[in-house]
């Protein structure tokens, strides 16, 4: 020891001498704060009565000034102020045998894990970058800390693929320099977790010790590591074994202990246990005396040199609470709140002075801030250790942060408010645990297993609903002991545990109802029906968290045979069919789509995909629904397996790649000659939206002789021109004397030749110059398959028909979409240089599959031009607007709705107005020949509609709106739809993050192209024609 004459905080009970800073003492296990020197622990006659343990007597460090108040310099003063301190300890092994522990630890002092700290540092240099990642495999043990204080020295963070032995890079790092950083799922300032030491490195005669168990990975232990480390504390490392904890806690003897409720609940299980088989038999009067007896004995479960004890990481039963205060009376008892991502909430409820919080109504549960007599809700949080954001997951850092920084703690809490004033949170529930029963009741699992922990049956319990059924169930692990002793009690022969006794089945489920009544439960919070397994549940076994909590998950499905309940899908399945359609169906039809054969569209598929989620909790896809072969039965059968859904989608994937490897078989010998202006040109797509804009302003620029044939799908008895008409009526776009010009043929694209005879297919096939291939059908609900039709067999025939002649083929001017593009492709590149795996929804895949078609149809000479159209906005002259896009029904439900979600002011639309995108296609289909096999991203880079401009629009328009929460907004749309004509595309679009920004995508080709014109600006006239035309022609229709 570098200062052997300095005096210790220590002296000898048995010759009263002060001890020396540096040497060993005998330290009782039992009695508090007693100690032996070397010399009279051998000679005092007769011997200390109790077992006493060699430690280390230290005395006054002189405080050292830290140049820097960082993390690493902290750490750094630390190791140079308690050099020579015990700081961390591992149980010893066997030397003969190391599967055996032994009864003791040897320990490392500050000195070696600030020099191994450095040189493993140094080693990591050669591996890792500055300010690269490192991630931490590794259980509890020094080498954690010794990484962490290494990545804390050399400015490191998240992981690398290589693996590397830890000797080899200490090792070299002897010898060399280098650099390195920790990784963790929430990441953390530097300064944000200093905030976390207000104190360190001030002498103090007060002895620290940790026992460290819990995974380092999980903030509270890693924290109480390093505070333990800066007050000059040690902290001893558990072996990992659950079976051992309580052993290495009487070990170590730490100063404080904390553990999860799973602890706390296995202690208490234990007490009651033993009371309930020790008092079986007392009379009335022992039965006090005896649970004192057990309540002393019980005590010694925690070392006498333990002051205070805490319970965190979930909520704790106000049972298990009591008795803790009642059982270890030598200790303070306190409940910690604290959360990864923001640092301590509270303390014993009492708020901590930086916190800024506040409470957020969760309605569906029945949780609000004007509950009384307390507010009750999802606590937000704003602390100084607040984290910086999830590593490489910016959608779930989005949904955990509100807009002012808050973090969404998931708690359902309930604020008191005492008679001194001071505000106490109350943590009553969590809000992701919520499940619903099948009459709607919403149920918090870890309230009623807290409750149901009372029963001396009880030592593990998991509570289970779902929204087949009318109650809850329970998979109970009883203990063993009270189990058998009942058994013997009650002359159950051959007691098996594999096997249990129904009557033991039935006392278990009668105490659970005893309880149950006791507590005022409602019926439905008490078990029906229960499933007992007397094999524990475990980190090992995966149902427990590696943190000690239940994995409810993992629980779920490792159960869910035999939690269910048989047939009881199937039914509930038919009668929501039933509900959204209004048509009765047949169990016994095996053959046909179950949806589609009693005329489900794609509405009707919204409402009950949302159905099928709220009540059975199965998020479907829309591309089962729509499956020709999806009976009842198979239905089913992905609602209870719902890993299939992979394989399904996988089967579409494979579907998309066949069919756009079709082989045409087409010759391209020449074109069709064009002087000046084609004389007759086909065009699809006329009665939607961008076809009608587009054969408009065809008719404007191109010669009066030019005919117009339009592609149009309608019943014999409904005149084509007449749908036509009717829909640039609408647009404001018709013109008496377009009728002339216009020749509407009827025909389908899905169709062989359209549909049409022989002699006319003949005849439009000499006559047509060029085509403008617009038809197709946009829906973003359906999928694929049922898109295939119209969007690729229709392109498909579109090529026939131009390539009919080889040697007067059709030039095709081909309208596309941005939505081919995965979202990482932002480069005006051909399609086959594009995956289809990221795409989402039938739109998107079949519009894909479509451009894969035209790009081989090219590639086989036939002369073609790609738009690819991103969002088309309303004609910047009348406001006319597509009444069936999303944005129009999302203004639509605004305006008849009165409200907003708040989250909207912060979206805004990139497009461009329909009017400049059908002129622009025009312009660029007039170019010379010579400019075909281009590429065109319609999109516009220059300008944008911000939703708050849309919002004051309103409010200048005379409507007036309310800002509310998007889940209310939620809760609003939902009501509206129960009440009036549907509109639940807006609320799936929405749902499904229909704002969320792609990377800005490239338009050079495009730009280059249309230089000349001036792009419609998106001012506050053009939102006013919009909306006002949404206000006449939506909302008013």
């Amino acid at each position: 020891m570098t200062e052997p004459m300095k005096p210790s905080y220590w002296y000898c009970d048995a010759c009263n001498r002060l001890l020396l800073h540096g040497e060993y003492r005998f330290n009782c296990t039992v009695c508090d704060n007693y100690d032996y020197c070397e010399q009279c622990v051998t000679t005092v006659d007769p011997p200390h009565p109790h077992r006493m343990v060699l430690e280390l007597a230290y005395g006054r460090e002189e405080t050292k000034e830290c140049a820097k108040v960082d993390m690493a310099t902290a750490i750094r003063t630390a190791i140079a102020m308690y050099s020579d301190r015990h700081c961390m300890g591992i149980r010893d092994i066997d030397k003969e045998n190391p599967s055996i522990y032994m009864d003791s630890y040897s320990w490392f002092t500050f000195k070696t894990i600030g020099n191994r700290s450095k040189n493993f540092g140094h080693g990591l240099r050669h591996l890792i970058e500055p300010r690269g990642y490192l991630a931490i495999c590794a259980g509890n043990r020094p080498e954690w800390m010794i990484t962490d204080f290494a990545c804390i020295f050399q400015s490191m963070s998240d992981s690398g693929l290589s693996i590397h032995f830890m000797g080899d890079i200490e090792q070299a790092g002897f010898i060399k320099n280098g650099s390195s950083g920790f990784p963790k799922g929430a990441m953390i300032s530097e300064s944000a977790y200093r905030a976390t030491f207000p104190r360190w490195c001030l002498p103090s005669s007060l002895e620290r010790i940790t026992l460290s168990y819990r995974p380092l990975a999980w903030a509270a232990d890693r924290d109480a590591i390093i505070t333990t480390f800066l007050c000059g504390g040690r902290t001893g490392f558990s072996t990992e074994d659950p079976s051992r904890l309580m052993d290495e806690l009487a070990l170590v003897r730490p100063t404080y202990f904390g553990g999860p409720p799973s602890i706390w609940n296995k202690i208490y299980t234990e007490f009651k246990i033993s009371l309930a088989l020790i008092t079986a038999h007392c009379q009335p009067e022992a039965i006090a005396d005896e649970e004192k007896r057990l309540l002393q004995q019980f005590s010694r479960l925690i070392p006498n040199r333990c002051k205070s004890i805490a319970m965190g990481g979930a909520m704790v039963s106000p049972v298990v609470f009591n008795f803790l205060k009642q059982c270890f009376t030598h200790c303070s008892v306190n409940e910690s709140y604290g959360i990864t991502e923001c640092g301590s909430v509270t303390y014993n409820n009492l708020v901590e002075n930086s916190l800024q919080y506040r409470l957020e109504s969760v309605p569906e549960m029945g949780y609000t801030v004007e509950d009384k007599p307390f507010p009750r809700g999802e606590l937000l949080t704003k602390t100084p250790q607040m984290f910086s954001g999830y590593i490489n997951n910016p959608e779930e850092t989005s949904a955990a942060l509100t807009e002012d920084g808050f973090f969404r703690t998931g708690d359902i809490v309930e604020l008191c408010t005492s008679r001194n004033g001071q505000i106490n949170i109350h943590v009553i529930d969590r809000k992701k645990n919520f499940f619903k029963l099948a009459q709607g009741q919403f149920i918090s699992p870890e309230f009623l297993q807290n409750i149901y922990i009372q029963s001396p049956f009880v030592e593990q319990i998991y509570i289970h609903g779902d929204l087949l059924s009318d109650s809850v169930s329970a998979v109970i692990v009883p203990n063993q002991k009270y189990a058998q002793a009942y058994a013997i009690e009650h002359n159950l022969i051959d007691f098996n545990i594999n096997n249990p006794h129904p009557e033991l089945i039935n006392a278990i489920l009668q105490d659970l109802h005893s309880i149950g009544e006791k507590e005022s439960l409602r019926k439905y919070e008490i078990p029906s029906r229960i499933i007992i397994d007397f094999e524990p549940f475990t980190s090992q076994n995966g149902l427990l968290t590696s943190s000690m909590k239940p994995c409810r998950h993992k629980l779920a499905a490792h159960y869910a045979d035999q939690l269910k309940i048989p047939n009881a899908i199937e039914q509930r399945l038919k009668t929501i069919i039933e509900n959204v359609t209004g048509r009765l169906i047949s169990i016994d039809n095996k053959e046909e789509n179950v949806f589609l054969s009693i005329g489900g569209d794609s509405l009707a598929a919204i409402r009950l995909s949302r159905m099928i989620e709220n009540d059975l909790g199965i998020s479907l896809s829309f591309n089962i629904l729509f499956d020709p072969k999806m009976n009842l039965e198979r239905l089913t059968t992905y609602i209870q397996n719902p890993s299939q859904f992979s394989s399904f989608s996988q089967s579409i994937l494979s579907q998309m790649l066949n069919d756009s490897q079709l082989d045409f078989n087409i010759k391209v010998e020449k074109h069709k000659s064009i002087i000046d202006f084609p004389s007759m040109v086909l065009i699809t797509g006329t009665t939607g939206f961008v076809g009608a804009f587009l054969l408009a302003e065809l008719l404007t620029i191109y010669p009066i002789k030019c005919k117009f044939v339009c592609l149009v799908r309608c019943q014999s008895s409904i005149n084509g021109l007449d749908r036509i008409r009717k829909n640039m009526l609408f647009y404001q776009i018709w013109k008496d004397d377009y009728e002339e010009r216009i020749i509407p043929l009827q025909g389908d694209l899905s169709q062989n030749n359209f549909g049409l005879d022989k002699e006319t297919y003949q005849s439009f096939v000499h006559q047509i110059d060029i085509i403008f291939h617009c038809g197709a059908i946009v829906n973003f609900i359906l999928p694929y398959n049922q898109l295939y039709g119209s969007n690729v067999y229709g392109t498909r025939e579109i090529i026939r028909f131009a390539t009919h002649i080889p040697s007067s083929c059709i030039p095709i001017q081909y309208i596309s979409t941005i939505s081919v593009l995965p979202f990482d492709i932002d480069k005006e590149i051909s399609i086959d240089e594009t995956s289809p795996e990221q795409l989402i929804g039938g739109y998107a895949q079949s519009k894909w599959v479509a451009e894969k078609l035209i790009a081989k149809a090219n590639h086989s000479g036939l002369l073609v031009n790609i738009y690819r159209l991103g969002l088309i906005c309303a004609d910047s002259r009348t406001g006319a607007c597509n009444q069936h896009d999303i944005y129009t029904l999302l203004i639509t439900a605004m305006m008849k709705m009165n409200c907003y979600p708040k989250s909207l002011t912060e979206c805004h639309l990139n497009g461009l107005s329909v009017d400049f995108t059908a002129k622009t296609i025009v312009n660029l289909s007039n170019l010379k020949s010579n400019v075909y096999g281009n590429i065109y991203h319609m999109i516009n880079q220059n300008s944008e509609i911000k939703f708050v401009d849309i919002i004051d629009g309103m409010h200048t328009c005379g409507i007036e709106l309310e800002s509310v929460s998007y889940n209310e907004w939620k809760m609003k749309m939902k009501r509206f739809n129960d009440q009036n004509n549907p509109l639940e595309s807006v609320s799936e679009f929405f749902s499904k993050s229909a704002f969320s920004e792609r990377s800005l995508i490239s338009a050079d080709q495009f730009y280059g192209a249309v230089c000349a014109l001036d792009f419609p600006s998106f001012d506050k006239d053009y939102i006013c024609k919009w909306l006002s035309f949404i206000m006449h022609n939506v909302v008013r229709k």
